[in-house]
This record gives structure tokens, sequence and C-alpha cells, in this order.
């Protein structure tokens, strides 16, 4: 078995980043969810890793997996949740490459970010057409806290149940 690592991003894995981002926006799309198409591109892969702790999950130098932690929440909370309390930290951008999902590299990334942060108040937000997403975070202690109208789409705020 190929040893895999998890890794801090660095500004010359944007490329790659964005081409596993685009590959799972291509991905879900085939499946009916479109939320991520036109989403990703250099430039915004680029600003994220500027503005938040951006993760890569490699084997052999082959990023198969990236997930985000900020401390601040995306721009679209505040309409879409305008009730919801606020936490230490929120997860984005949690995407595994279509060809290395189901092997348990999704919850790696996310086992890594909550080893960081502890027990701080931590959030994610999940589209409600997929629900095999939303199943995940709940598997792994989110439950969900608030639902609204997002980006156009009916999203779902989960909080981690520490």
């Amino acid at each position: 078995m190929t040893a895999l690592s998890i890794r801090p991003a660095v500004a010359d894995d944007v490329a790659a980043i964005t081409d596993l981002l685009q590959a799972c926006a291509q991905s879900m799309s085939d499946q009916g969810m479109h939320h991520w198409l036109g989403v990703y591109h250099e430039v915004s892969v680029a600003a994220n890793l500027n503005r938040k702790s951006v993760f890569v999950l490699e084997s052999e130098e082959h990023i198969l997996g990236c997930i985000a932690l900020g401390q601040q929440k995306a721009d679209y909370y505040q309409d879409c949740w305008p009730q919801a309390p606020e936490a230490d930290f929120y997860i984005t951008q949690l995407a595994v490459s279509p060809a290395a999902q189901g092997r348990g590299y999704g919850k790696k990334l996310m086992q890594h970010c909550l080893d960081i942060i502890g027990k701080a108040p931590l959030q994610l937000d999940a589209v409600d057409h997929y629900p095999a997403l939303i199943r995940f975070y709940q598997r792994l202690g989110f439950q969900i806290i608030a639902t609204g109208i997002g980006l156009g789409d009916k999203r779902h705020l989960l909080a981690l149940n520490h």
C-alpha cells in the first residue's frame, strides 16, 4: 500500500488543487449536482490559500484530496442563516479525487482538521441535493443547525457536536 500524507498546501499546489476541484465539480455535475461548476479556478484557489489553512492529502506526490480550514464564515452565511451562532472555525473545499473516493480520504482530511482545532466550535455547510455528503458529515458528529437558501441552492448549516 502506498503511503499517504497530509500536509499544508503551498503556492506550487494551486494548479493541482484547481484541477482536483474542477474534476470533482464535473463528477458532481454528471450526477446532477451543478453547484461547484465554474466556482474554482486558479485565482480563487490561490486566494483561498492566502485566507485559510489549506491541506492536501497526497500519495507519491500526487494530490488526491484537499480541505480548507478558516476562521471566517463565507459571505453568504449572513443571508442564508442570519440567526446562526458563530463558530471559531469553518470547513470548506473538502474534495477527494473522483477516482479515489470511497477509501476514507475525506474522513482523514476532516480528522486532520479536527485534530488541529480540538474542541473549538466548527461549522460547515452542504447543499440539500447532496444527501450522501450530509450523511458523511453526520457520521462524523455534525448536526444540522439551520437551513436556508444560499447561492441559489437550499443549504444546511452543520455544526460539530463535540
